[in-house]
């Protein structure tokens, strides 16, 4: 008996359950197939999430809260205003640093100005006395010897009028000359002294000159401190703005305006929008194959029937056991086998930015591709 007559011998009612017996195999059997074939190539897993990177956000300094510009689920921008903290401390600060600035500018201008005039007249004294000192060195040298001379005379002058040969008018003038020379050499020789405390005096300036000039080095050093601290005051006053380091989303207040809020603490919790990847843990039976850069297909219980591309982009180097708080002692001979999971990474391709942290996902990783 050939199909055809068979098909004719059949009712309609097992006709119709042979087509759909058929059509049900034509349907199931692709499926069946395209399901084998793909967990053959790809380690699944539905042990995965989305995640970010949550960033705390907390202030530099301390103090109240006087303005939230933003509230949880707020998209912000990186540079964009989330908090102002109390600043009426930190302007007068502000202001206190820039008086002491300014009154250490002042006094070390006066100081330098002392200095220059104190230098100019230490340097002119003491070329004076210099000068001074040189000319009565050069008027004693005259006087002494005006002296020999009029002393040579004098005693040859004075053997003259002992043996009656000169008048004495004639002696009676060298001895007046001689006596004169005498007091002028005397007078030349005492010059010479006061020249030279004169001068000694004038070199005493250069310590004055020395002792300002420390002080200058004093202020500058002063007025540097000064600066910096009005920098730093400046910069505290900046810090009483909190602002976003990064592009994302508030995922969390913690705090309310009116708190008091101290560096350290976090005020809000933000995750940055641009940084959404999947972390999944693989069971250690399916690691075979696994390897970066390998394609992943992650398909997200919030999207049915949308799949997402991804990338293998980290694999752990231990299994999350190894980093329990109270790790399993087998020594005890207590002991049951457990598959262990290796923690991998996955970074997304998802150009919309429709995941959300916290999302459900599984995942499929192509390892077909990497044993080629």
């Amino acid at each position: 008996m050939t199909i055809k007559e068979t098909w004719s011998q059949l009712g309609w009612e097992k006709k119709i359950a042979a087509i759909a017996g058929i059509v049900f195999l034509l349907i199931f059997i692709p499926i069946s197939v395209q399901w084998l074939l793909y967990r053959f190539t790809h380690a699944i897993t539905n042990d995965a999430f989305v995640e970010t990177d949550l960033i705390n956000i907390s202030p530099l300094v301390p103090g109240h809260i006087k303005t939230l510009y933003v509230d949880e689920s707020y998209t912000i921008k990186q540079g964009q205003p989330l908090a102002f903290i109390d600043d009426r401390d930190y302007s007068a600060q502000v202001a206190i640093r820039a008086a002491e600035l300014e009154r250490g500018e002042k006094e070390l201008a006066t100081v330098r100005v002392t200095l220059e005039r104190t230098k100019r007249e230490v340097d002119q004294q003491i070329a004076y006395t210099e000068e001074a000192l040189k000319e009565a060195h050069e008027n004693q040298t005259r006087a002494n010897a005006h002296y020999v001379k009029t002393e040579r005379d004098y005693e040859r002058l004075k053997n003259l009028f002992e043996r009656k040969v000169i008048p004495k008018t004639k002696f009676d003038a060298i001895e007046a000359e001689y006596i004169s020379s005498k007091a002028n050499l005397s007078s030349a020789e005492i010059l010479i002294k006061m020249r030279g405390i004169e001068r000694e005096k004038a070199l005493t300036g250069r310590y004055l000159a020395e002792e300002l000039k420390k002080k200058v080095n004093a202020l500058e050093s002063a007025v540097q401190v000064a600066r910096e601290s009005l920098e730093a005051a400046k910069i505290n006053l900046d810090h009483t703005r909190v602002i976003s380091p990064v592009n994302g989303v508030v995922a969390k207040k913690f705090l309310f305006e009116g708190d008091y809020v101290s560096p350290g603490f976090p005020i809000f919790s933000i995750y940055d929008k641009d940084n959404i990847f999947v972390r999944a843990h693989l069971e250690e039976t399916k690691m075979g194959g696994v390897k970066l850069g390998q394609v992943v297909d992650i398909k997200v219980d919030a999207y049915p029937g949308k799949i997402f591309k991804g990338r293998l982009i980290k694999i752990g180097e231990a299994s999350g056991a190894k980093f329990s708080l109270i790790p399993r002692d087998t020594t005890t001979g207590e002991f049951t086998k457990v598959v262990q999971r290796i923690p991998i990474k996955i970074a997304v391709n998802d150009p919309k930015k429709l995941l959300i942290p916290g999302y459900a996902v599984e995942v499929g990783i192509e390892v077909k591709r990497a044993r080629k």
